[in-house]
């Protein structure tokens, strides 16, 4: 059971930092483009570039809530 609830885990963070990843890197990159076109380099650029380590630390933890609460409701099930 243990492994299997340690697999079921990983499975949903690494799927979390994966969308957090391509997410924060479209917003990131692209924010900073928008912003850069607009009105040049300003504090939201900056903003827009956290976002390039901060959604993947966001949509990471995320997963693992998620993993946790399908693993808690696949055992409440099972009784």
């Amino acid at each position: 059971m243990k492994n299997n609830t340690i697999s079921t885990l990983k499975i949903f963070v690494s799927i979390g930092l994966v969308v957090g990843f391509g997410r924060g890197f479209l917003y990131g990159i692209g924010g900073f483009i928008h912003d850069y076109i607009l009105t040049g380099i300003n504090h939201g650029s900056y903003l827009a570039l956290n976002a390039l380590w901060g959604m993947p630390l966001i949509f990471g933890g995320i997963g693992l809530v998620m993993g946790l609460l399908f693993l808690l409701l696949r055992f409440v099930l099972k009784r």
